[in-house]
């Protein structure tokens, strides 16, 4: 098996880095990326110190307002406040249903948490999470993070240990699963060397 392993192209304007790792990879060319956040991660309620790479106490609050200050670096990836209500499987796409808009989408990522999962999915099943301390926890059945072609599912939503490495690595893991489905054969984007 082949393993090919990127470099992002990186840019500095206005003071701002921006990344074009689009540019980089035929299999990566015109790709856009939407993020629908309806600010009730579970990462809201929690402090953090034993996070690499995270600073020691952080919030949760803080700590996704950086993470989405971060995000404003990549010019194809756009985070919108809004709520899925309703994913529909169009064979080819998928038509993505919010509280106020339509989005097509050939690619979909759950990643809803663990509390509960309330949005109109067909073929998506919900289980008892009996791996997580607390009772009332659910996951999203699948097979190695996949529940139905191009419909994928990651951090606790997946069934992953309610930790937040744990949730945040399955989310990368799930990337490079659909840039393997993209490239064609194992993709791995890393960061630019200093």
């Amino acid at each position: 098996m082949f393993c090919e392993h990127f470099v992002q192209k990186v840019e500095k304007k206005d003071d701002k880095f921006i990344i074009y790792a689009n540019d980089k990879f035929d299999w990566a060319k015109d790709k856009k990326y939407l993020i629908l956040d309806d600010n009730k991660s579970d990462l809201n309620v929690g402090k953090y110190f034993n996070v690499a790479g995270v600073d020691s106490g952080i919030n949760g609050v803080d700590l996704l307002l950086k993470m989405k200050k971060q995000l404003e670096i990549y010019k194809d990836v756009e985070l919108k406040d809004e709520k899925a209500t309703k994913i529909e499987n169009l064979g080819e796409y998928f038509k993505v249903i919010t509280e106020n808009s339509t989005y097509e989408a050939s690619i979909v990522v759950l990643a809803t948490g663990l509390h509960k999962f309330d949005i109109e999915c067909e073929g998506v099943n919900v289980k008892d999470n009996i791996f997580v301390p607390k009772p009332n926890n659910i996951y999203l059945e699948n097979s190695n993070n996949l529940i139905s072609k191009n419909l994928y599912v990651a951090g606790l939503a997946s069934g992953v240990p309610t930790m937040f490495s744990c949730a945040s690595g399955d989310g990368a893991k799930v990337a490079c699963d659909i840039f393997k489905l993209w490239s064609g054969k194992i993709a791995v984007v890393h960061d630019v060397k200093a």
